[in-house]
């Protein structure tokens, strides 16, 4: 665990008990100023940059009528800028703490109120709701609704207060894991010849330390704000056990994974009337949001085959006599998933070393 995400998650202990020592009509005021000093004092350009997006998001709902002509283009503007904003992080040399996350709320923000999900907040709302320090560094992506709607039912409780600690310090102990994890496939690769099959096993092996920490640091921040009365969304469902790729995206970064379906997938569909172009492009976000890069486009095709595969093999199994392929496929299921996924790298990369010899 670098000396960044130590600090900041020391800080998010701190804000459970203020958390219960504020006023209650202060609460959440308080620990947005808590969260904001504590960000400042590792990165002022990302506490500036996020108090600046949310100043745009709140200025794009010009007005309550979200269908007014000057929405429309101030909707347009802030939706060109937080997309720009994320290509401009991943080639700056500044610290951007969490910037990936927050430029997706600000997205759901903006598009729930233009869809009329969601009542035009004043500029206080959105920030209360940005700044909650547990989520700011690596999500979860919660949403709006369900966090004013926490706040509003917030109430003490031993039991689960223990159960936010449990969950935190195994959080913490998996965040820990992965960091071993790290060391352990630097000292592989530094031994192991390279060639393929060596690389399809390194790109196995971090894909279990990516999964040990975000699920690690989804599990910490749930845990903290479920001791601050807060339930926030799930981000990990086991997804290793996912029989097919559908379901492993359904069940790995789960608040990712929903964004992209509510608005990039779903859209999309209904407009083009064709899943596979709502899934190619929903891979597409996916992966562009991770980084703008060549291989990123290519790696969002490969899950774009692999999630189209995995629909025609369920519908070969259903309608197989009596279904009798289901119950193979549901023991090999896991294992096609996982080698899919850790393929990737050493095809992609491979790829691109050949394009450019």
């Amino acid at each position: 665990m670098s000396s960044d995400a130590l600090f900041l998650v020391l800080c998010s202990m701190i804000a459970v008990p203020l958390s219960w020592a504020i006023p209650r009509s202060t609460t959440w005021h308080g620990i947005a100023v808590w969260s904001a000093f504590s960000l400042f004092i590792l990165s002022p350009v990302s506490v500036a940059w996020l108090i600046s997006a949310t100043a745009v998001t709140s200025a794009a709902m010009w007005s309550g009528d979200r269908f007014d002509r000057r929405n429309a283009v101030a909707l347009t503007a802030g939706l060109g800028l937080f997309a720009a904003l994320l290509v401009f992080r991943q080639s700056s040399t500044f610290l951007f703490i969490g910037a990936a996350y927050f430029t997706l709320r600000n997205i759901h923000v903006l598009l729930d109120w233009w869809m009329g999900k969601l009542s035009r907040p004043g500029i206080g709302r959105l920030l209360r709701y940005q700044f909650f320090l547990p989520v700011l560094a690596i999500g979860p992506i919660h949403r709006i609704q369900n966090f004013e709607r926490e706040c509003e039912r917030r109430r003490f409780d031993f039991q689960q207060f223990y159960s936010g600690a449990e969950r935190a310090l195994l959080g913490l102990a998996l965040a820990v894991t992965a960091g071993f994890a790290a060391d352990r496939i630097g000292k592989l690769l530094t031994r192991s010849q390279i060639d393929f099959w060596h690389d399809w096993m390194h790109s196995g092996l971090n894909w279990i330390e990516l999964y040990l920490t975000f699920s690690g640091f989804s599990s910490l921040a749930i845990g903290l704000a479920l001791m601050m009365g807060i339930r926030l969304e799930e981000n990990f469902n086991r997804p290793f056990l996912a029989v097919n790729l559908v379901e492993f995206w359904t069940r790995w970064h789960i608040t990712l994974s929903m964004w992209c379906r509510d608005y990039v997938f779903d859209p999309i569909t209904a407009v083009t009337r064709s899943p596979v172009v709502g899934v190619t492009l929903t891979m597409i976000v996916m992966g562009l949001w991770h980084e703008a890069s060549l291989y990123y486009l290519l790696w969002a095709v490969w899950q774009m085959a692999g999630i189209v595969g995995s629909r025609v093999l369920q519908s070969w199994a259903r309608n197989s006599p009596n279904h009798t392929l289901d119950f193979p496929m549901r023991v090999a299921g896991p294992i096609a998933v996982f080698g899919w996924l850790s393929l990737a790298n050493p095809v992609i990369t491979r790829v691109l070393r050949s394009m450019t010899t």
